[in-house]
């Protein structure tokens, strides 16, 4: 039998600080963690996440993580849209 090592607790002082790079919002972020706005507050607060969403949320990391690294994120073009435009753009990445 393999044990598995427990998984480190996501920083979310980290995630704030892409979130910001990414220029996207508080609201952005919940929704591509498929959560409320309440819930990514808790989480800023030291909240843990359920093992439900702590594996998606891993996920959707790398996934921002790739495109704020592999594809410039954000680009000129996409620091000139609104918000709501950014959050439409990354969808499609």
């Amino acid at each position: 039998m393999t044990l598995k090592a427990p998984k480190k607790p996501i920083d979310f002082s980290k995630v704030e600080e892409l979130r910001k790079e990414m220029m996207l919002t508080i609201e952005n972020m919940a929704s591509l963690f498929g959560v409320t706005r309440a819930t990514y507050h808790f989480w800023l607060k030291g909240k843990p996440l359920r093992p439900s969403n702590d594996e998606y949320v891993r996920v959707m990391l790398k996934k921002l993580l790739t495109a704020y690294m592999e594809h410039s994120w954000p680009s000129p073009e996409v620091r000139a849209m609104d918000s709501k435009q950014r959050k439409e753009r990354l969808d499609v990445l």
